[in-house]
């Protein structure tokens, strides 16, 4: 998904309003849900998960002072590649 303002909170206000709620999100997610025949290992890795689900890969933006445009780029963190990987072996569990 991109972004096209600064709003605060938009793109968890997005997908809760698509019924996608970010995991770990207190404001926009409610109760955790754990999804109905999830694996054991995908529950535990929901319930957990310390914190929002979301990640900003790549942020770019223009310095105020210089005017060059900056872009920064960041890897996933372990704990989310974790929940990742979680997920993908509880989906080719169903296969």
């Amino acid at each position: 998904m991109q972004l096209e303002t600064g709003r605060t909170h938009q793109i968890r206000v997005h997908m809760a309003h698509r019924n996608y709620p970010l995991v770990g999100d207190p404001l926009y997610g409610g109760r955790l849900k754990q999804p109905a025949g999830a694996t054991e290992a995908l529950r535990q890795a929901l319930h957990k998960f310390p914190r929002q689900a979301l990640h900003a890969r790549k942020l770019g933006l223009i310095h105020p002072a210089t005017g060059e445009y900056r872009e920064f780029e960041a890897p996933l963190p372990a704990d989310m590649t974790g929940l990742i990987a979680a997920l993908e072996a509880d989906i080719k569990e169903e296969e």
